[in-house]
């Protein structure tokens, strides 16, 4: 396995263990994290700040999240995972998810590194 194929892992395992400061150590200080969706809109923070905040928003939208990485392609200082994610609900979430339904959603995500950490994360779903 890649030393990128090994850190997005850790990542992902850091995201499920909600240590959200384990998360932020896999990244570089102006990490840029975007996410697309389809429908709906898309996000783009940059720097440990910002994304802090949408993480631990999220943490507090879903009282169970996971994430699963279904596959990774590494091509130099990118990556593309093949992702699953799946939570229960704990808040109202837009108009369609109500708090105590069970969310599952495939997507991708592409990492970028740069001086070994990520200094891109782009989710798509």
């Amino acid at each position: 396995m890649s030393d990128l194929a090994a850190l997005v892992r850790r990542y992902v395992e850091r995201y499920n263990a909600n240590d959200v400061d384990g998360m932020l150590d896999c990244c570089s200080d102006d990490v840029v994290f975007e996410t697309v969706t389809n429908p709906g809109g898309s996000i783009r923070l940059t720097g440990k700040n910002e994304m802090r905040e949408v993480i631990e928003a999220t943490t507090r939208a879903f009282r169970e999240r996971r994430h699963e990485v279904v596959a990774i392609l590494v091509d130099g200082s990118r990556a593309a995972a093949e992702t699953v994610f799946s939570g229960v609900a704990a808040a109202e979430l837009g108009h369609h998810v109500r708090p105590g339904e069970h969310v599952s959603i495939r997507g991708a995500t592409i990492f970028e590194l740069r001086d070994n950490r990520l200094a891109r994360i782009c989710d798509y779903s």
